[in-house]
């Protein structure tokens, strides 16, 4: 089936990006199966509407047996790499030329550095992704950009500089999602303004504005930062609530079992004395029966009852004292490592009861992010089991078991350190602080 032809009649190619899909290392082979597939589905392009540009490094990256058609292909122009010390490098470049000549961008990343500046991003069609389909070949498709954290970032930076640029007045509220500005809304009587102002923070609520897109969600970010923070503020606190109850349980139950081992050992010594001098007792009435046997009398019965309770006696106090020496030996034998998964199981890389990370980072994570959301992440080192990924500043963990199905044998074989990817939120232990991710799709 072949797809309609695209408005625009250039497509700027982020190689980098795709040449490095689902692999480790980019693959030149790659990048050409893709470009011809996105030639043969959109018959609205020719080779000379596609503009390939890579990074700097891609031809210390490629298989040794590429550079020579790399070179050729960058000799030819077929393909473009930034010029040295570009601001904002090759994603930058990308964007440079694609809002130079009104190009769609063919790329999967979300270029979220540039939400700020580059609002046009955001418009439909501009941006298309494809990935590689085991059995099917490359398929393409239009694509949103990710909000994520330093979208995030960058948008409120860019709203405090037009703030102070504006002598303090909340631009926020008559612009629109594409960064342009409402006219009729800004030429309002300041008044009416101020109430419209107020009336959204009674019901903390963003003031009304115009929206240029259906994302609603969206449209409430870029609205006014005042709500967000707002509603960050209460997650935190009850993150840091739900943190306070959980350190008050663990204490509790440690003080639980501390008293009942002491009120236990109390009752073992008190059981012991008790039965040791039952065995006195008993062992006086033996001697008194046999003296009284070797005079030659019967020895009474109460006697031989009494020497019957002493051996069982005997036998318990044994009992006891191999209880007692196995609960020294409990109390003496070190504390394992282990770290408990969303699943139960156990690994040996964290001593239990460790915390992965500071609280307080890992309070603002988790007021940022829920579960099931997807965000960049940089992979910083490998474990036994998996990888330890930085979003920004929160260390989280990747088990094997997200990265692939079936899982792959080392993370290594997926993941290259210091590679950005995106990720998935699959769970968040508290008393830890620590976070699982996964690949997205690959979340079980």
């Amino acid at each position: 089936m072949e797809s309609e032809s695209a408005a625009r009649r250039r497509i700027v190619v982020d190689g980098s990006n795709l040449a490095t899909e689902g692999r480790t290392l980019p693959s030149l082979a790659q990048l050409n199966e893709a470009i011809e597939t996105f030639l043969e589905e959109y018959r609205g392009f020719t080779p000379e509407d596609v503009t390939v540009v890579v990074d700097a490094s891609f031809g210390h990256r490629i298989d040794p047996s590429e550079v020579q058609a790399f070179e050729q292909a960058i000799e030819h122009g077929e393909m473009v790499s930034p010029p040295a010390g570009a601001v904002g490098r090759g994603d930058g470049f990308i964007l440079r030329i694609a809002e130079k000549s009104g190009a769609l961008v063919l790329s999967n990343d979300s270029f979220q550095e540039f939400h700020a500046e580059r609002p046009w991003l955001f418009e439909a069609g501009r941006l298309i992704g494809g990935k590689p389909v085991p059995g099917v070949g490359w398929v393409f498709t239009p694509r949103t950009p990710v909000r994520g954290p330093r979208s995030r970032s960058v948008t409120a930076q860019s709203k405090r500089e037009a703030k102070a640029a504006s002598g303090g007045t909340d631009v926020v509220e008559d612009e629109l999602i594409d960064g342009t500005v409402d006219e009729t809304a800004s030429q309002a009587p300041a008044s009416r303004r101020r109430r419209r102002s107020s009336r959204a923070e009674k019901s903390n609520e963003p003031a009304p504005v115009a929206l240029d897109t259906a994302d609603a969600d969206d449209a409430y970010e870029a609205v006014d930062g005042r709500a967000s923070k707002a509603t960050r503020a209460t997650k935190v606190a009850k993150v840091t609530k739900a943190a306070k109850k959980t350190t008050k349980a663990v204490a509790a139950t440690k003080a639980a079992k501390t008293t009942k081992t002491v009120k236990a050992t109390k009752t073992a010594k008190a059981t012991k004395a008790a039965k040791a001098t039952k065995a006195t007792k008993a062992t006086k009435a033996t001697k008194a029966a046999k003296a009284t046997a070797d005079i030659g009398g019967d020895a009474p019965a109460s006697g031989a009852a009494k020497a019957t309770k002493a051996t069982k006696v005997t036998k318990a106090t044994k009992a006891v004292k191999k209880t007692t020496k196995a609960t020294k030996a409990t109390k003496a034998a070190p504390v394992g490592l282990a770290t408990v998964s969303s699943n139960g199981s156990r690994s040996r890389d964290v001593p239990v009861g460790e915390a992965l990370n500071d609280a307080m980072t890992f309070l603002t994570f988790v007021a940022e992010h829920a579960v099931g959301s997807t965000f960049d992440g940089v992979v910083v080192s490998f474990t036994s089991h998996g990888a330890h990924v930085d979003v920004d500043g929160m260390l989280c963990h990747i088990p094997l078991r997200n990265l692939g199905d079936p899982a792959p044998p080392k993370a290594r074989g997926v993941l290259a350190k210091g590679e950005t990817r995106d990720f998935a939120l699959v769970s968040l232990d508290a008393p830890r602080r620590r976070a699982e991710l996964a690949l997205p799709g690959m979340a079980r």
